[in-house]
């Protein structure tokens, strides 16, 4: 099973109830499943707990008070809001529930609640008429309402030794919890989904048009699920007040039906799903005025009807790609519902409803019922945010759906790399290339039909990438290879023609054995080969890498395949153990999984997805952000001052920073080039070029 906790920064915040002491439990599961955790507690929580404890198991200093000593420095409760992958607050007394409801921040806990970023699990303890009481209540309510999630007390006895609801939830409960929470994360991972909201306008004159009450509520709701589960998301949206946050999210605001239709088509061809929740007008004008109409005794307005988006996708639809629609009927709703998904070409059909309160247009919650071919599931009365996660949840089984589909009837659509491979046999005499031929062709199809990860990877999504082997030497008595190899990856660059390259290693000692006749075959539990050993490595990192620019450490897994690898080829040959130099395989594996370095691989995230992607819609919002990120190579630095892996990236990425920093503010080219002239020195030239850019 995936360990969705590896390599998480947690903030545990502990108050002060008697079931304090579960923290401890809580902590030791979360560093057994490779997670780092910083305790923040309050100080009534020091009563029932003691920092000593919890710093013991953590390793990490307890953070209690704003100022820790009395020289001036202090705990920074915005940066620990920016480290943390989640906040959980358990056991939260009533008492901070009421804080935190209501804007009270006068702890340290409590000032790190309102500063973080991440989402927030806050497991209540009380006792059962605490928790039942009205203010109790509606405090939880508001809480849930921000879009924190509530762990439910358990039943059961009480400190008081009544019984009721209100003990702290187990420990083991709260880390399954956050595994199932941390796996929906990257449920949707290198899916592109589109998505319409709001509606549209079709203009009568320049001042008045034909609209509806859609506030588009709906639809950002799904595109705000989507995105935080790891898809890519192109956003049409007609006229809204609303904002968009998340990096992943492409927003194109258009305002009438045929310009949601012109966009929704254009991208359509390229995303694994659509859900298509806009309120789009049935009717446009037939001729707009081109000046304001005057105000007279009777108007006729002559109508006709808009192109239906929803009819056109889905005859455009192909069978890999799902699409979901919206209706809202006032009579025979659910068959009418299903035969318009029929009639569409839809997967399934969400039905709003206009005869409950609070549902449909301008609330923040909505009635709806989910209608596929075979079923109907009509859901309570929810916020806007849990139906869209109910919608998401229900897309997200018919893709991994399709997912195996592929496995069972066609590997090649499974395969994650798009490689390269050239034989460089020019440094060896003699005109019978033969061998080298063979073993060209054999390694391409290893690296290119192998599945490497249970990941579905589209033929566009495949990673390009080029491994080049040269032939130092080859005796053809015992058939053996002293190789170099270069390998190489690259990924696009959103909205962009621009290929911008990944990974670049040259590997300076490769030998193996290689004969006529092998087949190449690869074990993860049996590795015996140095020349499949080395090729799997390189596939695992390469993948692990590009996974981790499209999602916070999304690579994880595959990259523990690759650090598998070289714990596993120890005693295959030079580059596999520690001590073989600080350039070795197992070295940039070791490092590149190292908790304590883990700003590196934040880098990553933040250069290519935040970075670059963002520079096709602004150049100087996306320097910024690469900006930003370049500061974590130093953190790095400071973290492992003999890593490879800041000057690996500084060499890389040498050419392409030198064009990025071509325009831009003068200090902020300084800063930049003296900030990679401490990580690299040796490219000093390229980083003077950044300097002294005009």
């Amino acid at each position: 099973m995936n360990n969705s906790l590896l390599d998480k920064h947690f903030v545990l915040g502990i108050t002060g109830s008697i079931a304090a002491y579960k923290a401890a439990t809580l902590i030791r599961l979360m560093i057994k499943q490779g997670a780092e955790v910083q305790v923040v507690i309050t100080p009534s929580g020091k009563e029932f707990i003691t920092p000593v404890t919890l710093a013991a198991l953590t390793s990490n200093p307890v953070i209690s008070e704003f100022f820790s000593r009395r020289d001036g420095s202090w705990h920074s409760h915005v940066k620990l809001g920016e480290w943390a992958d989640a906040m959980i607050i358990a056991p939260c007394t009533a008492s901070t529930i009421g804080k935190l409801a209501n804007g009270i921040a006068d702890n340290m806990l409590a000032t790190t609640y309102f500063s973080m970023k991440a989402p927030v699990f806050i497991a209540p303890a009380m006792d059962l008429d605490m928790f039942n009481h009205p203010a109790t209540q509606k405090n939880i309510e508001t809480l849930k309402s921000y879009g924190n999630i509530i762990i439910e007390p358990a039943e059961g006895e009480l400190a008081s030794k009544l019984m009721g609801k209100g003990r702290l939830e187990e420990p083991e409960n709260i880390i399954k919890i956050l595994e199932e929470y941390f796996s929906l994360q990257t449920d949707l991972s290198k899916k592109k989904i589109l998505i319409t909201a709001g509606p549209t306008y079709e203009q009568i004159d320049p001042v008045r048009f034909i609209g509806n009450h859609s506030t588009g509520k709906m639809g950002f709701a799904l595109a705000d699920e989507c995105a935080k589960r790891g898809a890519s998301v192109v956003l049409v949206t007609g006229p809204v007040n609303l904002i968009t946050t998340a990096p992943n999210i492409t927003r194109i605001d258009v305002t009438s039906a045929r310009e949601m239709l012109e966009f929704a088509e254009k991208h359509f061809k390229e995303c694994h799903a659509a859900i298509l929740c806009a309120a789009v007008a049935d009717f446009t004008p037939e001729q707009p005025a081109n000046s304001k109409m005057k105000r007279k005794e009777g108007m006729v307005l002559k109508l006709k009807p808009t192109v239906d988006i929803a009819a056109t996708l889905g005859a455009q639809k192909k069978p890999s790609q799902k699409i979901v629609g919206f209706a809202l009927e006032t009579d025979n709703e659910i068959i009418h519902a299903r035969n318009k998904m029929i009639k569409k070409n839809l997967d399934f059909i969400v039905l709003n409803s206009l005869r409950d309160p609070g549902a449909c247009f301008g609330h923040d919650t909505n009635k709806v019922s989910i209608i596929d071919s075979n079923n109907f599931n009509t859901l309570p009365l929810k916020s806007k945010k849990e139906v869209a996660k109910d919608i998401v949840n229900k897309l997200s089984r018919l893709l991994i759906s399709i997912l195996l589909l592929i496995c069972s009837f066609s590997v090649v659509a499974a395969q994650e790399l798009n490689a390269t491979v050239i034989v460089n046999s020019s440094k060896i005499p003699g005109t019978n290339k033969d061998i080298f031929t063979l073993l060209q062709t054999s390694l391409s199809d290893f690296i290119n039909n192998r599945i490497w990860t249970s990941y579905n990877f589209s033929t566009n999504e495949r990673i390009s990438s080029n491994f080049n082997i040269i032939v130092n030497k080859y005796d053809i008595g015992s058939e053996k290879f002293e190789c170099e190899l270069i390998v190489q990856s690259s990924r696009p660059v959103y909205n962009s023609s621009y290929n911008t390259t990944v990974f670049n290693y040259h590997d300076t000692k490769f030998d193996f054995t290689y004969k006529e006749q092998d087949r190449l075959e690869f074990n993860e539990n049996s590795v015996n080969n140095n020349l499949t050993a080395v090729i799997a490595f390189y596939c695992y990192l390469i993948i692990g890498i590009d996974m981790d620019t499209m999602s916070p450490k999304g690579g994880s897994e595959t990259l523990q395949q690759a650090e598998n690898v070289a714990n596993y080829a120890q005693s295959l040959g030079s580059g596999w153990r520690p001590f073989d130099s600080d350039k070795s395989r197992f070295t940039i594996i070791n490092d590149y999984l190292n908790g304590n370095l883990a700003s590196f691989r934040d880098l990553q995230y933040i250069y290519y997805r935040k970075g670059l992607d963002e520079m096709a819609q602004s150049s100087e919002r996306g320097r910024a952000t690469i900006t930003e990120s370049l500061e974590l190579l130093s953190k790095t630095k400071i973290a492992k001052s003999t890593s490879l892996l800041p000057i690996l990236f500084t060499e890389i990425k040498k050419d392409e920073l030198v064009n990025i920093y071509s325009k831009g503010l003068d200090k902020e080219r300084e800063n930049v080039a003296n900030l990679l002239l401490n990580i690299n020195p040796s490219l000093s030239t390229s980083w003077n070029v950044i300097k002294n850019a005009k």
